[in-house]
């Protein structure tokens, strides 16, 4: 079995997610990386890493296929942190978290660029 090493997640500007990954979802910033093409910046989450990757010229060979669906965090309270997101003016994709089988309570939200973020409660 590998391990993860990073998720690496397409953004329209590295620094305004970057700023609101750290924010709103108390990310690090571990590295960056910037040349004529790309900006890259590194952000630990919990021991996992996720890279903002900006595009600085188009290409002609962008990616369509493969696209990450969602990233999601673990929480210890998916109601309090619904009520955070809501006062940060976070946009959720629904009014309260949605049980999964016994054990699971998660609810979805929006990054800046409209990705989908996950945040779960309980044990996979």
């Amino acid at each position: 079995m590998y391990k993860v090493a990073h998720i690496g997640l397409v953004v329209k500007d590295a620094d305004r997610s970057s700023l609101f990954y750290q924010q709103v979802l108390d990310c690090e910033v571990v590295n960056s990386y910037q040349d004529e093409r790309v900006k890259l910046i590194f952000l630990n989450s919990g021991g996992q890493i996720i890279e903002l990757v900006q595009r600085l010229q188009e290409s002609a060979s962008e990616r369509a296929a493969g696209i990450v669906d969602h990233i999601a965090f673990e929480v210890e309270d998916v109601y309090a942190e619904m009520e955070r997101l809501h006062a940060a003016g976070v946009v959720t994709l629904s009014d309260t978290p949605a049980g999964i089988g016994r054990s699971l309570k998660n609810f979805f939200f929006l990054g800046p660029d409209g990705e989908r973020l996950e945040f779960l409660q309980g044990v996979i």
